[in-house]
């Protein structure tokens, strides 16, 4: 049995545990010369140059990220080819990235960054706190339920969730899963964090409209895809101050060009879709990818399947 792995992915240290771990699996690194593999550890930008007629005997990829927008899944499922993300991987660092972003406008970082750069002492009083607030998040799988768990750390009053079928959600204090329930957690929010896939359902979930029903004091966090977020919709509220802020780990287009107005923005925090930086990520991966490929060998699906 051939499995092709993304050994730099994988890390130095780890790729040569995982042959050790399985002695009976030919491990190949070179796509082009091996068109017999069973199994792909791999990542996204990677399989979307493939050509899969090539590859008859290939059962299943697991990716090695959480998101997977530019992946034709069901047409390797039509294939029969199973397809796994890396769900949990990512969530923790990505949660504390939600923060980050948070604290950076209630605390004034810019401000403060630029004081020390000038060297004065004028402080701000009355700066906004968590505690006491609304949280809703846009996506309760495991990146919204790291941050829901961390919120309640911070005594919020509320937080609210949406996703698309009912059912209890650790952490979270209500589920949402209409149109009407919807836009009550965003009139009520904060703080709207966007932890959604991107899908054809989701692009451009979050619009003019859906913007124009946050609060003038409300921040928006998006750390899932740039595409979720109306982003000309988005930029048109921030100059005219109909929210508050944003803090924005992804952007349409990434890189965000130079010229981007989004640069200039006082009321933004931008950083390089980066949420997920981690120095664990390789170990989680390696981990991830060794107990779902005991479970293959096992007959038995694998864990994330899309």
């Amino acid at each position: 049995m051939k499995v092709y792995v993304d050994k730099k992915m994988m890390g130095r240290n780890n790729y040569p545990k995982l042959i050790e771990q399985f002695k009976n699996i030919d491990f190949v690194d070179d796509l082009d010369k091996n068109y017999d593999i069973e199994v792909m550890i791999i990542m996204n930008s990677t399989v979307k140059h493939l050509n899969f007629n090539k590859y008859n005997n290939l059962k299943w990829i697991q990716l090695l990220m959480a998101g997977y927008d530019n992946i034709d899944v069901e047409d390797l499922k039509n294939k029969g080819i199973m397809v796994s993300n890396a769900r949990d991987i990512f969530s923790i660092s990505i949660a504390e990235d939600v923060f980050s972003k948070i604290l950076y406008f209630n605390r004034n970082t810019r401000y403060y960054i630029n004081s020390m750069i000038s060297q004065t002492w004028e402080p701000i009083k009355k700066e906004p706190e968590i505690f006491n607030s609304t949280v809703s998040i846009i996506g309760t799988g495991s990146i919204g339920q790291e941050v829901a768990k961390r919120m309640k750390a911070f005594g919020v009053k509320k937080i609210y969730g949406y996703k698309k079928q009912q059912a209890q959600v650790r952490f979270f204090d209500e589920i949402f899963t209409d149109e009407s329930g919807l836009h009550y957690m965003i009139k009520e929010a904060d703080y709207l964090v966007i932890a959604l896939p991107l899908t054809n359902e989701t692009y451009h979930f979050i619009d003019a409209e859906k913007i124009a029903l946050m609060k003038q004091s409300a921040v928006l966090i998006n750390v899932a895809r740039g595409n979720i977020v109306d982003q000309e919709a988005l930029v048109k509220a921030l100059k005219q101050k109909q929210i508050h802020a944003a803090g924005l780990d992804v952007t349409t287009p990434e890189p965000l060009p130079k010229n981007h107005e989004l640069w200039s923005l006082e009321n933004v925090f931008i950083t390089p879709h980066n949420a997920s930086s981690s120095p664990y990520m390789k170990d989680r991966l390696y981990e991830m990818s060794k107990d779902n490929l005991e479970r293959y060998l096992n007959k038995q699906k694998p864990k994330y399947l899309l």
